[in-house]
């Protein structure tokens, strides 16, 4: 009894990594569980590493001394992107940041201070360090290099480019969850005398879980906890951003410096370091500031900038000023989503979840089963179900 309900809750964690790891992969952020890509913070975290984190919308307020995941504007090459990296003092201009590999910080290389809200994550610290997982990323990035290949070999051998891309492991997603659901069907009209029999003789006496747990019961909690991470990582992607302005006697070059009672336009940048195009939203959200009303598309890897007009009075001084940013997966027209959009800057949000949940289970089910688990039996059935696809 308790080895399996051991091995229930290793299974279920097991699951919810994967899923995480899935859903960073499709949106660009962080979700329970990243990965790094080079050495700059060994050894407290060498290449190839994965670990736990949490979104800053639930991490709580940023300290000296945290790992932090943040949106680097120079880093990387000048391109920017998602950085891990620890905080090493603070500023009233941002946080200061260095890798643990580094010699110098972030900042004495040309990265800015880094704003509260260009973090996105912070690691999760057991005992004054991060929850590290050994070679996650590693191993990551083995299987996404052989699903690529294998996408590439499928395509080039049925000659059909709609296999590739985020489109085509959609696909093959879809069809080997068709198979599996075949060969589910056959094997359970196949052990259904069996099955029967298993029940006649087994008997539940206590214990907090119930006789039966349907599975497709299963794939909807699997389901909610992506749409609850999806929802997490949308609203933390965008948010409120601030531009400190200074009302001067004289003009500046410095698009942030205004001449009193003018106003100055500069671009704000939206990027995307997912994999699945989003549509973005900027909006005032404070007075002195005048943006666009329609929203802009940002296709995967790719960055888009939203003109933003601001405006100072004519008196000297220094006026913060506000936009905020709602960002929102494009998988919907996008017409769509701004006709939602109208009504509520939720309402996207909430029926995007609802898509995604629907999709998730109308997979899920197939591949988990319709049948029951009995949590007090040490039989396996999916692994008995596969063993008969195998004889």
């Amino acid at each position: 009894m308790v080895r399996y309900r051991l091995g229930t809750v290793v299974q279920a964690i097991v699951v919810l990594v994967l899923v995480a790891i899935v859903a960073g992969q499709l949106i660009g952020q962080p979700v329970l569980v990243t990965y790094v890509t080079s050495d700059s913070m060994a050894p407290t975290i060498a290449t190839g590493d994965g670990y736990l984190v949490l979104p800053s919308v639930v991490a709580g307020s940023v300290e000296k001394g945290d790992i932090v995941v943040f949106n680097a504007k120079t880093l990387h090459g000048g391109t920017g992107g998602l950085t891990t990296h620890r905080v090493v003092g603070e500023t009233e201009q941002g946080f200061l940041t260095k890798g643990d590999n580094n010699p110098f910080t972030d900042q004495s290389g040309g990265e800015p201070p880094v704003k509260s809200v260009q973090v996105v994550g912070q690691a999760v610290s057991v005992g004054g360090g991060p929850v590290v997982i050994p070679s996650l990323g590693t191993a990551l990035t083995a299987i996404r290099d052989a699903m690529t290949g294998a996408q590439r070999w499928l395509a080039i051998k049925l000659g059909m480019r709609s296999l590739l891309g985020t489109r085509g492991l959609a696909y093959l997603l879809l069809g080997v969850g068709g198979l599996l659901y075949a060969g589910s069907v056959v094997a359970e009209r196949r052990g259904s005398g069996s099955q029967r029999r298993s029940r006649r003789r087994s008997r539940r006496r206590g214990g907090f879980l119930p006789r039966r747990i349907p599975r497709p019961w299963i794939a909807l909690v699997l389901g909610c906890l992506l749409v609850v991470s999806l929802t997490v990582t949308m609203t933390v992607a965008g948010g409120v951003q601030e531009f400190g302005v200074v009302s001067a006697e004289q003009d500046s070059p410095e698009a942030t410096i205004i001449p009193t009672g003018q106003s100055e336009r500069l671009d704000y940048s939206v990027p995307n370091d997912g994999v699945v195009p989003i549509v973005a939203y900027v909006d005032p959200a404070s007075t002195g500031v005048d943006t666009p009303s329609g929203g802009v598309l940002v296709e995967p890897g790719e960055r888009a900038t939203v003109g933003v007009e601001l405006s100072v009075p004519p008196t000297t001084g220094y006026y913060p000023r506000y936009v905020v940013e709602h960002r929102y997966l494009a998988v919907l027209p996008q017409s769509w989503i701004h006709g939602l959009y109208l009504v509520h800057p939720w309402l996207p949000v909430v029926v995007i979840d609802a898509l995604v949940l629907g999709g998730f289970v109308a997979v899920a089910v197939p591949i988990i089963g319709r049948g029951t688990i009995r949590p007090h039996t040490n039989r396996h059935p999916i692994v008995r179900r596969i063993k008969r696809l195998l004889r």
